[in-house]
């Protein structure tokens, strides 16, 4: 799953590299995480950057609490 969210960043920042200089950009909150406003900046140029972005806003999540969760159990078991 990782591979598949690491390819969209990479995609989406080639397209984003194609797409208007960042001051004619819509100004405002950033949304979702750092490393998917690439993505979202695809909007830009006619791709559903959003929707992409959220996709994988979630599939970093998921990964970052499954690590939490192995993180929790590595600690329970070398500290008793």
């Amino acid at each position: 799953m990782t591979r598949l969210a690491l390819s969209l960043v990479v995609v989406a920042v080639s397209l984003a590299a194609c797409g208007q200089p960042p001051e004619a950009l819509p100004s405002g909150e950033p949304q979702g995480r750092a490393e998917t406003q690439p993505v979202r900046n695809t909007e830009a140029i006619g791709y559903a950057g959003d929707a992409i972005a959220n996709k994988v806003d979630g599939a970093l999540e998921a990964n970052d609490a499954r690590k939490d969760e192995l993180d929790k159990a590595m600690d329970a078991q070398t500290n008793p």
